[in-house]
């Protein structure tokens, strides 16, 4: 028999290794139970067993990223649309910095831009459609679509890699000026300016120059009205600078 002192030193060593085993256990059935419901949700909005038009938590890579919230726009030519981009009142100030449009800003339910992380993790993890509306403050609405809409990750500063084919009523402001394009905001100039275009037109975009009359687009500049540089721009609708009322990005997966 173990002297008394030795006994209890045992027993107790016993019930700590008991105790830790137990805990690590409970870690595992934990994180067993939270890869399962993670497993259990939809890739994309398409995939979603709710079909309402609202905010849905999606998995585009499960296993490797985690999952986040999406606005779900089911009513829009069948359903599926994941929204990235909404603007139609100028609550929501679209000056922001690089980490904010990184990460995201906004409320899903009004104006917000989704982030650049998360519309880069999308478009890698299968391929996406890309519709833009965008509308003028008569009421007047047009369409730019997009058959294969892809944004690289961080080290490539969220090029605009792939847009694929053009049609719509809104005429093509992305293609030939912006494909190809870095990610620019006022904290972070990556475009091929003399300037920094995002302090220019007072928002982030994909640029190559700033004055884009022509055939440029700036959807994340300034809410308002009238004719100026600043303004929400999609030139080939509007052209001259004309500051649009709305605009809403949205991507769909194809297949």
């Amino acid at each position: 028999m173990f002297p008394s002192p030795l006994w209890k030193v045992l027993l107790l060593i016993a019930i700590v290794q008991y105790s830790i085993a137990d805990l690590n256990t409970n870690d595992v059935q934990a994180n067993s139970s939270s890869l399962q419901a993670s497993g259990n949700l939809p890739r994309t909005c398409s995939m979603a067993s709710n079909r309402f038009s609202g905010v849905q938590l999606i998995h585009p890579q499960p296993g490797f990223r985690e999952p986040f919230e999406v606005f779900c726009d089911q009513e829009y030519e069948g359903g599926g649309w994941i929204v990235i981009q909404n603007r139609y009142d100028g609550s929501v100030h679209f000056y922001r910095d690089w980490d904010e449009y990184e990460r995201g800003f906004g409320n899903m339910f009004g104006e917000f831009w989704l982030g650049l992380k998360q519309i880069h993790e999308l478009t890698y993890s299968m391929r996406y459609e890309l519709h833009i509306i965008v509308e003028d403050w008569d009421g007047i609405r047009a369409i730019a679509k997009y058959s294969d809409f892809l944004v690289a990750g961080p080290k490539e500063k969220y090029r605009l890699r792939s847009l694929g084919a053009f049609s719509g009523s809104a005429g093509d402001s992305l293609t030939r000026i912006h494909l190809g394009m870095n990610f620019t905001t006022f904290d972070q100039k990556n475009d091929p300016s003399a300037v920094n275009c995002a302090v220019e037109r007072y928002g982030a975009w994909w640029y190559r120059q700033c004055s884009n009359a022509d055939n440029g687009s700036a959807l994340n500049g300034r809410h308002m009205q009238g004719t100026n540089i600043t303004g929400i721009a999609w030139n080939s609708f509007r052209r001259d600078y004309y500051g649009l009322k709305k605009s809403r990005m949205m991507i769909r997966a194809v297949n």
